[in-house]
C-alpha cells in the first residue's frame, strides 16, 4: 500500500486520493486553490462532500443556498475552520473573495438534505491527553451532525507533542470494542520548513512505516495504529475525514502502550 502523498501546491483543484486504491473503500479527497477571483464548479453527484476552508475568504452556492464571504482565517494556525456540507445530488460553486486554500472531501451517501454552513462558533474545542500528549481537537462534523459517513475535524500538537497516542486503530467492526472507520491525515507545519513524524504499523496486516510529514502531507489510513509526533520548534496541524459504515467512533487502543493513559 502506498499511504503518503506529499502534495505540491498548484492553482486549480488536485485530486489526492480516490477510493478503490491503498485500502480505501469511500473517501475521496483533493486541495483547491484559487487565486482572488478564481472560481471552481462541481456536482456532489451521489455523495454527501465537504468544503474545508483552510485559509482565505470564499463565497459557496449550493443551488439556490448561497454563503457568502465565509471563512477568513489567514491558515489553520489563525483560528477555526469554517466548512461547508453538501449533500448528494447538488451542483456548486466556490468563489474565491480573496485567495482560498481548502480540502474537498467526499464518499458515497444516500442521505438527502439541503446544504449547511459549519462556521467557527459551531466548532467544538477540546484539550485531549496530557503532558506530551496534550493536544487541542476540533470537532466540526461529530456524530450528532446528519451525516451518512463522514466525521471531521482538525487536530493541533504543539512543537514536541504528540497525538494519536496512545497508539490506538478503528480498523475492525467489532464492537463495543472497536468500530471500522477509514481515515486521511493532510497535514500543516508552523513554521513551514519544518517537520513531524507519522507512524503506520499493524500487525495483523504486517505493516510497519514511519514517515518524515512536512507541511502539505497527507497520510491514508485504511488499517492498523497511527501515532504522530511534531518535531520541537514546530506546531504540527491535521485535518482529519473519517469515514464508515456504521458511522459510529469507537477506537482500540494498542494494548502494549494504553498503560500510558494512567501516568
Amino acid at each position: 500500500m502506498n499511504l503518503f502523498k506529499q502534495y505540491a501546491p498548484k492553482d486549480g483543484y488536485t485530486p489526492l486520493v480516490k477510493p478503490g486504491k491503498d485500502g480505501i473503500e469511500f473517501l475521496e479527497e483533493g486541495v483547491l486553490r484559487l487565486a482572488a477571483g478564481g472560481a471552481y464548479r462541481s456536482v456532489s453527484e451521489g455523495c454527501e462532500l465537504v468544503i474545508v476552508l483552510l485559509g482565505g475568504l470564499a463565497n459557496v452556492t449550493v443551488g439556490g443556498t448561497e454563503f457568502l464571504s465565509i471563512g477568513g482565517r489567514a491558515h489553520v494556525f489563525a483560528g477555526r475552520a469554517t466548512t461547508v456540507h453538501i449533500p448528494p445530488g447538488h451542483k456548486f460553486k466556490i468563489e474565491a473573495v480573496g485567495a482560498v486554500e481548502a480540502v474537498l472531501a467526499k464518499c458515497p451517501s444516500d442521505l438527502a438534505g439541503e446544504p449547511r454552513l459549519i462556521g467557527p462558533e459551531k466548532v467544538k474545542v477540546s484539550t485531549r491527553g496530557k503532558d506530551a500528549c496534550e493536544r487541542q481537537v476540533h470537532d466540526i462534523i461529530d456524530a450528532n451532525f446528519p451525516s451518512k459517513r463522514l466525521l471531521v475535524g482538525e487536530t493541533f500538537n504543539a512543537p514536541g507533542k504528540w497525538s494519536s497516542y496512545p497508539p490506538h486503530k478503528h480498523d475492525r467492526n467489532a464492537p463495543p470494542e472497536e468500530t471500522r472507520m477509514e481515515e486521511i491525515y493532510f497535514f500543516k507545519i508552523n513554521p513551514a520548513q519544518g517537520f513531524g513524524f507519522q507512524r503506520v504499523y499493524s500487525p495483523e496486516q504486517k505493516l510497519d512505516e514511519t514517515f518524515v510529514i512536512r507541511d502539505n502531507s497527507l497520510v491514508k489510513l485504511p488499517c492498523g495504529y497511527h501515532p504522530v509526533a511534531a518535531a520541537p520548534g514546530y506546531a504540527l496541524y491535521y485535518l482529519w475525514i473519517l469515514a464508515g459504515e456504521p458511522r459510529k467512533y469507537i477506537l482500540y487502543d494498542d494494548p502494549d502502550h494504553q498503560w500510558v493513559k494512567d501516568l
